[in-house]
């Protein structure tokens, strides 16, 4: 069963673990540069995630245990 949820910093490293498996390499501006390689940490890319995820704005999609994905909101 598919559920989605507000991410909670318990969660933090679960959904930094799903970023570096399946964004941060990929995404375009990271990509373009050659930011990061995929699966492996970034310091600053998390740090942001972490601190965005503070906010308390952030929803996971998970099945199980397993993060299916997410949509990190922050306050600016």
């Amino acid at each position: 069963m598919v559920v989605f949820t507000r991410i909670t910093p318990e969660m933090g490293d679960a959904v930094l673990k799903h970023l570096r498996d399946s964004f941060f390499a990929d995404e375009p501006l990271n990509k373009a540069v050659g930011l990061c390689e995929r699966g492996q940490p970034h310091a600053e890319l998390e740090r942001l995630c972490t601190a965005t995820i503070a906010d308390g704005l952030s929803v996971a999609v998970l099945e199980g245990n397993t993060v299916l994905g997410v949509a990190l909101n922050g306050i600016l």
